[in-house]
């Protein structure tokens, strides 16, 4: 895959991209919640963890997670995010 944007298509099965697809518009709402900005704001470098996705860098995806999830706003958009598509 070139350096683009990867597509949900692309990375996930197809019946995980088609939920993906389907509750855009509600993944949306979720990321431009107050909770979707904190979370943006713990990811940190968008290109860093863009790139650490995209090589499949395990500890730095690692490390990522941990700190979105270590964050009550990070535990709560997951569950919502989980109940969306669940």
């Amino acid at each position: 895959m070139t350096r683009e944007k990867a597509k949900a298509e692309d990375l996930l099965p197809e019946e995980a991209a088609s939920a993906l697809k389907a509750n855009a518009g509600s993944i949306r709402k979720l990321a431009e919640s107050a909770d979707g900005k904190k979370v943006r704001e713990l990811l940190g470098d968008e290109e860093k963890a863009a790139k650490a996705l995209e090589t499949g860098d395990a500890a730095a995806l690692k490390q990522i997670l941990e700190r979105v999830m270590s964050a009550e706003e990070g535990r709560r958009l997951a569950n919502q995010l989980k109940d969306l598509l669940g």
